[in-house]
């Protein structure tokens, strides 16, 4: 760990802190611009000695995880600056609240129109989708936050279980996914509750058992539509920087398949 780069950046936005932001005396004969030392330290919950000690990049002057959460709260830190101080001492960086879909992210999901497309949160969780998603899966919108899970949908939906040709493949994969996805945030009572629900599942137990861990990569899939047949799907991720979440895109694999979105985005599935 670089204890003088940490101390250096805590020290530059310490500086540059608008005071604004704060319930502090902004005094104009302050000797310093932004906030002291003592101000961050006692908002951090922390004494001024070691504070000092981290921001002067004392050797072994290694914060806590607590301790650097906290200073990342009090000097308003965004999501990347989090990231990156968090990276410095070594640490996996707490997740943020759900961030909100952006515009863009928004209009890229729309889009992928006849071709289904759905974006998922850190823990996996769908939280957006497109029309010719639903028109394949049906709407989520009104489902709980559980049965919206990726994880939770590819073992105990029945409906994308026994339409999707190679689920035990596919549902190997995904147990990949989410033990890496879980390691980034053990805490997580969202993943709890999806390990929870499915761990008793024999093929998740044997493949969690076995130490599966996976990145995305793209995954073809033949899921059978009870409107227009059989669909040659390619399953593609793509990570929204600056955030935690993710697009997936279900592109048609074949010309047959591409023409079976166009009529289905004008059928009820």
């Amino acid at each position: 760990m670089n204890e003088q780069v940490l101390g250096h950046f805590l020290r530059y936005k310490r500086e540059h802190a608008n005071l604004a932001d704060y319930s502090v005396n902004a005094d104009t004969r302050r000797r310093t611009p932004g906030l002291t030392r003592d101000e961050v330290a006692s908002m951090g919950h922390v004494s001024v000695d070691w504070y000092t000690r981290i921001e002067q990049g004392r050797t072994g002057a290694t914060p806590s995880f607590e301790v650097l959460a906290d200073l990342c709260r009090v000097l308003r830190f965004s999501q990347p600056e989090t990231d990156y101080v968090f990276n410095l001492v070594g640490l996996v960086s707490p997740q943020s609240e759900e961030a909100p879909i952006s515009g863009a992210a928004w209009t890229l999901l729309q889009a992928h129109n006849p071709e289904p497309a759905f974006i998922m949160d850190q823990n996996l969780t769908v939280i957006a989708t497109n029309h010719s998603f639903q028109r394949l899966y049906g709407n989520w919108d009104t489902l709980p936050p559980l049965q919206r899970n990726w994880v939770w949908r590819t073992f105990k939906s029945s409906a994308f279980r026994d339409r999707l040709s190679g689920w035990v493949q596919y549902a190997q994969y995904v147990t990949g996914v989410f033990r890496k996805v879980y390691s980034s945030d053990a805490d997580s009572k969202v993943l709890l509750q999806v390990y929870t629900a499915i761990k008793a599942d024999l093929v998740f137990a044997a493949a969690w058992d076995d130490l599966v861990v996976s990145d995305f990569h793209v995954q073809h899939m033949l899921v059978n539509s009870q409107t227009v047949g059989e669909l040659y799907l390619v399953e593609n991720v793509l990570g929204l920087p600056g955030t935690h979440q993710y697009v997936v895109f279900e592109d048609a694999g074949d010309q047959s398949t591409g023409t079976k979105f166009k009529q289905l985005a004008g059928a009820d599935e």
